[in-house]
């Protein structure tokens, strides 16, 4: 049985992090007299010392250091608990959680955040970073309720949905005098592994995975860049290309805006395009709990915004 309330601990955690009674008090709403009466209590109640009292100044226990510390890593899960509890009281929208892995240009998210205030039941957009490969790993943990992929990926009873296959472009400053590497006469024709070998590389991964450039284009020509920065940011790579750092592979949906407001420029993979696919991952019981048509009516809009990019230039 627990013998101690959650204001006890609350104050033993304001006292580890003022080391005064009185600044303890005051950032937990109490008087000095108050806050004293808790420390008092919870140590009668538990029957052990949580505090030396030296002058002014006090300091936790070890006992009163171990409870401090559980205070500070249940807060967070409490207060999360309560803002769930006051949605559903209140019968605020729904969530839907979609996760994205970082070479996701997410141009897509505004068309799907209109789709769901607009269904008949709204629904509030969260979006759920992950790490390349691991959008759906967030479906797994229940951290998220829909995944959108690179390629397909084993994980048994998924539902899925392809919404396109994009180009993997390889994209450069727009100065070609920064490239001497570079044929200027073949500036629009498809680049090879060893022209940007020497180049500083920007990649989401230093680890070569399936589906992604390090493993389809640099492995089969043998070859591989000198340099690789791990940059997990599309905006942040294409900053680093426009400025002349370096180069990248990316697919044509992430980029392809910076492309047409001339930041930087894109060039296909020689010696033929690599292509990327596109799912949409759900679990059963998402789809039964909100509906395959919410289901259907994502992954279009998504599909729409990915498959728009492949007019751009080049």
């Amino acid at each position: 049985m627990i013998k101690i309330e959650w204001r006890h601990y609350r104050i033993l955690l304001a006292i580890q992090e003022s080391g005064s009674l009185t600044a303890a008090g005051k950032a937990v709403g109490l008087t000095q007299s108050a806050a004293s009466h808790q420390v008092n209590e919870a140590e009668r109640r538990l029957g052990a010392n949580l505090v030396l009292r030296r002058g002014r100044s006090l300091r936790l226990t070890e006992a009163g250091k171990a409870l401090a510390d559980a205070a500070a890593a249940c807060a967070p899960l409490l207060l999360e608990a309560e803002t769930k509890a006051r949605e559903v009281s209140l019968r605020v929208w729904q969530r839907l959680r979609i996760a994205f892995g970082p070479q996701d240009g997410l141009n897509w998210v505004p068309d799907v955040g209109d789709y769901l205030r607009t269904n008949p039941d709204p629904m509030q957009l969260d979006l759920i970073a992950a790490g390349p490969g691991q959008a759906t790993d967030c479906l797994r943990r229940d951290e998220a309720d829909l995944a959108l992929e690179v390629g397909q990926v084993a994980f048994a009873g998924l539902k899925r949905s392809h919404i396109c296959d994009d180009e993997l472009l390889c994209i450069f400053a727009q100065d070609p005098a920064l490239y001497p590497a570079l044929d200027p006469a073949l500036a629009d024709e498809p680049v090879t592994a060893q022209e940007i070998a020497n180049q500083t590389y920007f990649a989401h991964s230093l680890v070569p995975q399936a589906g992604f450039e390090l493993e389809t284009f640099f492995r089969p020509a043998a070859d591989r860049p000198a340099h690789i920065a791990q940059v997990q940011s599309i905006p942040a790579i294409v900053a680093l290309v426009a400025a002349g750092q370096g180069v990248s592979i990316q697919p044509r949906s992430a980029v392809a805006a910076a492309i047409e407001r001339n930041e930087i420029t894109g060039r296909s993979l020689a010696p033929t395009p690599v292509r990327q696919p596109w799912f949409l991952y759900a679990k059963p019981e998402v789809i039964a709990q909100h509906g395959e048509p919410l289901f259907s009516g994502v992954a279009e809009a998504i599909a729409r915004h990915l498959a728009a990019s492949h007019h751009a230039r080049p």
